[in-house]
């Protein structure tokens, strides 16, 4: 019993002696902190997020909160509803003393009200009817929508009132919409354009017109990405989709391609350089690996003006109509800096930017167990504002955003139709 006693005291001392470095490194990683309000009182049930929107810590009812993980050159966010949200980045100096985060009262009033009030909800109520696909522009909303009966191609105005209900084949899947902003209306087989007879500026009944075989309709257009009133702008991809070359042809010019940019992902092209390499080509082959998600780096024209997104160089391109860079601007919404030092794209970011073509916005969303988080970008500062959560309905899809209203489909019943909703986000 002795010799058990004795070796249990040693056992007890060599737990200890091991743990002791490894608690002393996470105490001096712990940053201690306080969230007051104007009058230096204590706020209770403040949200501590990451820069990736990921919650921290919670403050408790002296206001006060830790941060474990957290090191000097992160940014964090303190959040609640009854004060305006505060940045702070962590400083090197924070780790010895405590952070003291001023909030602000917000100027939102009656929160709870409008959030409850500002719901999504069902544009086209029909029960037995499933939407496939959807589109919007300014004549209003087009929709393809599975019957009993068969399959009907719809034109509805803002107010959503069906202004044609059109019968369709079933063969019709998609609604395209072109560079200009025309309707396509697709099958594997042929693209006809949704036209609508016109006197002067009032626009009549819908009709389909101008049809193209599929194959000769996706050879005209699979690398036009956007247009203005004097420039059509076209992309390649290459490498395993991890260069884009964008170009631009005059219209009514010389008919040249002319280079506009080439945008370049570095770190997955020499990934592909490293596997394409014949000592280890077989193994990655038969892994699938040689199968990479293409670059995102989207360009958009609005107002005669061209928008490129390069992600790759975390920066904004916004071109003339000439083809000319006019201004350039950073990107940072998309990045944080990881342990390692190194910026990292946030996982959460759903890696979309979308255009409200009435107007003029660009946003982008955040995904995070399936809820869409809709941020609004300053264009300027490359920073992204957050605009409306869609919570409860969770894993939407075609998410459209026009004259400051969010519209997506979404199954919620038992039959599985999807349906298609709005809520105003502006």
């Amino acid at each position: 019993m002795k010799i058990q006693s004795f070796l249990y005291v040693i056992l007890v001392v060599l737990v200890q002696y091991v743990l002791l470095p490894i608690t002393a490194s996470a105490q001096n990683n712990v940053i201690s902190g306080i969230c007051l309000d104007s009058r230096k009182k204590p706020i209770q049930d403040v949200g501590i997020y990451s820069i990736d929107s990921t919650v921290i810590t919670v403050t408790n009812r002296d206001g006060q909160f830790s941060l474990i993980d957290s090191k000097p050159g992160d940014t964090i966010y303190a959040s609640h509803l009854a004060f305006e949200n505060i940045t702070y980045v962590i400083d090197s100096l924070d780790v010895n003393k405590r952070i003291v985060l001023k909030m602000k009262p917000s100027r939102m009033s009656l929160p709870e009200v409008e959030i409850v009030s500002n719901k999504p909800h069902v544009v086209y109520s029909n029960k037995v009817m499933s939407v496939i696909d959807f589109e919007i522009n300014e004549k209003g909303i087009y929709l393809i929508a599975k019957k009993r009966r068969g399959t009907s191609l719809l034109h509805l105005n803002f107010a959503c009132d069906t202004l044609k209900d059109m019968k369709i084949s079933d063969a019709y899947y998609n609604i395209y919409k072109d560079v200009y902003g025309e309707m396509q209306l697709v099958s594997d087989d042929n693209v006809w354009q949704i036209g609508h007879k016109t006197y002067g500026n009032h626009v009549f009944e819908m009709e389909l017109m101008y049809r193209t075989p599929t194959n000769r309709f996706v050879n005209l257009f699979k690398n036009v990405v956007c247009a203005t009133d004097s420039l059509i702008v076209g992309g390649r991809y290459f490498f395993f989709g991890q260069e884009i070359y964008y170009y631009y042809f005059n219209i009514g010019g010389d008919q040249q391609a002319h280079e506009f940019h080439h945008c370049v992902n570095e770190e997955n092209r020499d990934l592909m350089i490293n596997l394409l390499n014949p000592r280890f080509g077989t193994f990655y082959r038969s892994a699938g690996f040689l199968d990479p998600k293409p670059t995102y780096d989207p360009v958009f024209a609005y107002d005669n003006k061209i928008y490129l997104f390069s992600f790759d160089e975390d920066k904004l391109f916004i071109y003339n109509n000439l083809g000319e860079v006019v201004n350039e601007y950073p990107l940072t919404f998309h990045k944080y800096r990881h342990w390692n030092g190194k910026m990292k794209p946030i996982k959460k970011w759903g890696k979309k930017v979308l255009l409200d073509w009435a107007t003029g916005k660009f946003y982008t969303i955040f995904e995070d167990g399936g809820v869409t988080t809709i941020k609004r970008l300053n264009l300027e500062t490359g920073t992204a504002e957050t605009v409306y959560t869609i919570s409860g309905f969770a894993f939407i899809e075609n998410l459209r955003i026009y004259n400051g209203k969010a519209y997506f489909l979404y199954k919620n019943d038992n039959t599985r139709n999807s349906r298609l909703y709005e809520v105003r986000i502006e």
